[in-house]
C-alpha cells in the first residue's frame, strides 16, 4: 500500500487539515489495539470539543476499522460513503460531511482521498490494505501518548473542580454563618463575598473564598473567649445517647422498667394482705431481673442507644396529634392503644413485638412507625405490616432505631409534615 496521503482539490485547505495529513505519513507508529484507541477517543472527546453526531460517526467509523490494522505496518483506512453514514445516523450528508471535517481538524483522522473521490480498500490474501482511501485513523494512533496525557490532564482537571466545589460551598456557608455571628463585619464580608463570585474559575474562587475566611477568622479572633483544649477540664464521666456501657450500668440512669415496677409498688400499698401477696408473687421475677441486671436481650440491644427524650424530639407529630408529650416510658406506655388505632395495627400483633422484644423497646418501635406514618402516608402504605418487619430485623440484631431516630428529630425542623389521614 502506498503511504502518500491525498487530500482532493474541493475541499477547502486549512492548517488543521494539513497537520493531519502530516501526521498520517508517520512510519513511527506505535502498536496498540482497535478497543484501547476506541475508548481512549471516546475518553478524549470532551476535551478535543468532540460531541453530538461527530461522536455518533468517530464510534461508527471506529467500529469499522478492522482488528489488523492498528498493529505493525498496518494503517486503519475506513471506506464508507457520506450516504451510508447519514443513513446511520439519520442526518444529512452535509451534517456528515462537517462531522467527518471535526474529526480531521482535531488531528485523529486525515482524508485519504481517490482521483474520482470514491472510497474503497482493496487487500491482499494476508488481509493487509493494498490500495485504500477513505478516513485515515493514522492520526490518532501516532498521537496515541499525546492522546493519553490529554485524557489524564482532562480527569485530573475534573477532579480539581468538582473539590473546587465543594470548597466553595462549605467556605460559603462558613462565612454566612460568621455573618450572622459577627454582625459588625457582615457588610464588609458580604461584599468581599459577592466579589469572589464574578471570578469565572471555580479554582480561583476556591482560592478566594480560602482566603476570604483565613482573614475574617483572624479579624474575629481575638473577640473569641476560651480555649478549645482540654486543659483545665474537670474529670467527669460523659453521657451519650450512644455510649451501651454508660447507659446501662450508671446510677443516674433509671431503667425505664423500674418506673413501672415503683409505680406498681406504690399502687399496691392498699391492697388487702392476701391480694398484696399475691401481687409480690408476680412481681418478684420482675424486680429479680432488674436487681440482676439480667433482662431480655433484645430489648437490652434495642434500647441501648435510645433514650426517652430522643423518641420526645424525633416524634414530634405522634405528641401533636395525640396531644401529650411523650416525656416518659409510661407516658409513652399508655398511649399504645391510641397509637396503634391511629395507623391501624392490630392488638394482636402489639402484644406479639412485647413478647418478641420487650414492651418498651415495642412501644418505641411503635411510636417510629406512627411518626413515619404522620409524615409521609403513602411511603407507609402497610404500617402494621412495616411494624412487624422492625420486629423481625430488633430480633436478628439489624435494627438501628436510633438512627431512624435522629433523622426524624432533624428532619422534624426542616420540612413540614404533611397530615395523617385517618
Amino acid at each position: 500500500m502506498t503511504f502518500q496521503t491525498t487530500v482532493s482539490s474541493f475541499r477547502r485547505i486549512t492548517p488543521a487539515i494539513v497537520a493531519s495529513a502530516r501526521l498520517a505519513l508517520s512510519d513511527d507508529l506505535p502498536d496498540t489495539t482497535k478497543g484501547e484507541v476506541a475508548l481512549l477517543l471516546k475518553k478524549a472527546a470532551p476535551s478535543l470539543g468532540i460531541h453530538g453526531t461527530a461522536y455518533h460517526v468517530m464510534d461508527i467509523l471506529l467500529g469499522l476499522s478492522r482488528v489488523e490494522d492498528w498493529a505493525g505496518d498496518g494503517r486503519p483506512v475506513v471506506a464508507i460513503s457520506n450516504a451510508k453514514l447519514a443513513e446511520y445516523t439519520q442526518r444529512s450528508e452535509r451534517t456528515v460531511m462537517r462531522c467527518i471535517r471535526k474529526l480531521v481538524e482535531v488531528g485523529i483522522a486525515a482524508y485519504r482521498d481517490s482521483a474520482s473521490g470514491r472510497r474503497f480498500v482493496q487487500r491482499d490474501r494476508e488481509g493487509m490494505i493494498t490500495v485504500g482511501y477513505g478516513i485515515d485513523f493514522t492520526p490518532a494512533r501516532a498521537r496515541l501518548a499525546e492522546l493519553k496525557a490529554r485524557v489524564q490532564q482532562y480527569q485530573e482537571r475534573l477532579a480539581a473542580e468538582l473539590a473546587a466545589r465543594r470548597e466553595i460551598s462549605r467556605l460559603s456557608r462558613a462565612l454566612t454563618d460568621l455573618c450572622l455571628a459577627f454582625p459588625a463585619h457582615a457588610d464588609e464580608w458580604q461584599e468581599k463575598l459577592q466579589g469572589s463570585q464574578e471570578t469565572r474559575d471555580v479554582v480561583e474562587k476556591a482560592e478566594d473564598l480560602r482566603a476570604l475566611y483565613g482573614a475574617a477568622v483572624q479579624t474575629v479572633q481575638p473577640t473569641l473567649y476560651g480555649s478549645m483544649t482540654g486543659e483545665g477540664d474537670i474529670a467527669v464521666t460523659p453521657y451519650t445517647d450512644t455510649n451501651h456501657k454508660i447507659i446501662l450500668e450508671s446510677s443516674d440512669c433509671l431503667n425505664p422498667a423500674s418506673e413501672d415496677v415503683a409505680r406498681a409498688d406504690e399502687g399496691a400499698r392498699d391492697l388487702p394482705q392476701g391480694e398484696r401477696h399475691a401481687f409480690d408473687q408476680a412481681i418478684a421475677p420482675v424486680k429479680t431481673s432488674l436487681t440482676t441486671g439480667q433482662g431480655d436481650p433484645v430489648h437490652v440491644d434495642v434500647l441501648s442507644t435510645v433514650s426517652i427524650d430522643l423518641v420526645h424530639r424525633a416524634c414530634r407529630e405522634v405528641q401533636s396529634l395525640i396531644g401529650t408529650p411523650l416525656s416518659s416510658w409510661s407516658e409513652l406506655r399508655r398511649q399504645e392503644t391510641l397509637l396503634c388505632r391511629m395507623v391501624g395495627i392490630s392488638d394482636r400483633s402489639l402484644e406479639r413485638g412485647r413478647q418478641r422484644v420487650g414492651p418498651h423497646a415495642a412501644a418505641a418501635i411503635l411510636a417510629t412507625v406512627v411518626e413515619k406514618a404522620a409524615r409521609d402516608p403513602d411511603d407507609i402504605l402497610k404500617p402494621e405490616a412495616y411494624f412487624l418487619a422492625m420486629l423481625d430485623r430488633a430480633v436478628e440484631g439489624r435494627l438501628h432505631l436510633d438512627r431512624s431516630l435522629h433523622g426524624l428529630a432533624c428532619a422534624s425542623g426542616r420540612q413540614p409534615a404533611r397530615a395523617l389521614q385517618l
